[in-house]
């Protein structure tokens, strides 16, 4: 009888053992504020959720800084419905502290709307998502808005940035001390730094856009990264380089910066096959190499024969003929989109074949502008339904946000314009939170902001102005603010007419 109940007393100890041993299964767990979750503070859920556990965040604003020290995937509810307009809030309580401060590997953040706090407090050093330490963690399609330092990972490995929008702080994604990381689909724009990797290797930025910053990507003793696909325009500077070695770009567009590529104290850069079409190409104070074996890269400001048709301008271009920065296999004077290509002139306006070869505008049904006829404001994330549209008279073109209360009260007025024009005029909507890019191409400072488009003239957009004259200059045709209806009417009335006048010409 005793050695039965030993046994059982050992059955059932073991069984405790492999009970306590073997991993529990993965739980969500929700929050939402309004007290219909598990827990009304994200916080709350991280602290009480385990290893592998999703943290499941209904739409709402949450004011709080979140400390992540497991291994979680924290999701918006929004992302996973898919929903356009309920959207998570996070706003940070603690200026000195991370909205988001990571410090456990494997953790996934994604779809939060991330801002800087109250204005009248200090923002300095403030951080939207603070990775520390840490590799294999994923951080998607979040926004982060007026905050000093949106994304930052300090001697972290292996983690991956796709589709975040980061723009109106000071740096939007800084790597310090950071290896093997991934950038992708990422939008930088309107902050002081855009993309700062600082004493980082080996990281990899591939189709991110980096608009309307200080400097565009800046590299700081750094080395062995791979830049391919970006689209880097309207930067003072687009990459520059403080004794950066053996970092690779190619396939890049630089287009409209102050000085496309500055390179000081660098060495053993490669560049090939980026089109170069800013106000300074390049500066290069170093030892770079400017081509590979088989091209070199696209000049706007060079011009040349290419006797044999293999691609190549004849005559080499020199970038700094003291160090020796050259281009030995400089492109043609054009650039492909699609299956197609457009020679360009040397001075001509590109900026619209620059976009399309990244942004391919996509093929409309004929039926598509149906909406046009019953009067409908059509919301719209693609140059070439702009462009489609034009074919048909003029475009209303109306950008903006969901949090712009302006841009709310705005709406029943394009209601109204829809209906009045909805024959003669397509009214189209751009949300810049979902399109950052075409934020960026017209070059969006303040919102709701307005123009009425007449035609492309050059690669050019041709905008109508108040007092009824056309221009390809948008800053003056722009009308910036809410208004009255009878201000959009106006120019709606001019467009009409410069369209009736083309055609009896």
């Amino acid at each position: 009888m005793k050695r039965k109940l030993v046994q059982a007393t050992i059955v059932i100890f073991l069984f405790i053992l492999w009970t306590a041993a073997s991993p529990a299964k993965a739980a969500v767990v929700t929050v939402n504020n309004s007290g219909d979750g598990n827990f009304t503070s994200i916080q709350e859920a991280v602290n009480n959720a385990h290893d592998r556990d999703t943290v499941l965040v209904s739409p709402g604003v949450y004011r709080e800084n979140i400390i992540v020290n497991r291994e979680l995937t924290i999701v918006s509810h929004s992302t996973l419905s898919g929903s356009q307009t309920d959207r998570t809030y996070i706003i940070g309580t603690v200026s000195n502290n991370a909205i988001f401060n990571i410090s456990s590997d494997n953790v996934t953040i994604n779809g939060f709307h991330i801002a800087g706090g109250p204005f009248e407090k200090n923002m300095n050093q403030e951080v939207g998502l603070y990775l520390d330490g840490v590799q294999n963690c994923s951080l998607n399609s979040n926004t982060l808005i007026l905050i000093d330092q949106g994304i930052v990972l300090k001697n972290s490995q292996g983690n991956y940035l796709n589709g975040n929008l980061v723009s109106f702080g000071n740096e939007g994604i800084a790597l310090d001390n950071s290896e093997e990381n991934v950038l992708s689909n990422n939008w930088v724009v309107k902050n002081n730094q855009g993309i700062s990797l600082n004493n980082s290797f080996n990281n990899t930025l591939v189709n991110n856009t980096a608009g309307s910053n200080e400097a565009g990507v800046l590299l700081q003793m750094s080395q062995g990264n791979t830049l391919a696909y970006n689209l880097i325009l309207k930067n003072e500077y687009g990459v520059l380089g403080q004794i950066a070695r053996s970092n690779i770009f190619t396939s890049n567009n630089f287009y409209l910066n102050g000085i496309g590529v500055n390179l000081r104290s660098s060495s053993n850069n490669s560049f090939y096959e980026n089109e170069f079409i800013s106000f300074l190409n390049a500066a290069d104070e170093g030892n770079n190499v400017w081509n590979s074996s088989l091209a070199g890269n696209f000049w706007n400001d060079h011009t040349g024969a290419d006797a044999d048709g293999n691609g190549i301008i004849d005559i080499q271009y020199v970038i700094n003929q003291t160090s020796e920065a050259i281009d030995y296999k400089p492109m043609v004077n054009r650039i492909s989109s699609g299956n197609s290509s457009k020679a360009l002139s040397s001075n001509g306006n590109t900026l619209l074949v620059v976009f399309e070869e990244k942004y391919p505008e996509k093929k409309y049904p004929e039926n598509s502008m149906s909406s046009r006829k019953k009067g409908l404001v059509i919301e719209t994330s693609e140059l070439g339904q702009i462009n489609s549209s034009l074919e048909e008279g003029p475009v209303f073109l109306k950008l903006g946000a969901e949090w712009c209360g302006a841009c709310q009260s705005m709406k029943p007025i394009l209601d109204e314009l829809a209906a009045e024009y909805g024959g003669k005029a397509t009214i189209l909507s751009i949300n810049i939170n979902k399109n950052p890019q075409l934020a960026t191409y017209f070059d969006v400072g303040y919102i709701p902001d307005s123009s009425v488009i007449v035609g492309i003239e050059n690669g050019e957009y041709i905008y109508m102005q108040q007092d009824g004259n056309a221009t390809t200059d948008r800053v003056k045709a722009r009308i910036v603010g809410l208004e009255n209806k009878e201000i959009y009417e106006k120019v709606l009335e001019h467009s009409l007419a410069y369209e009736e006048k083309g055609k009896s010409e």
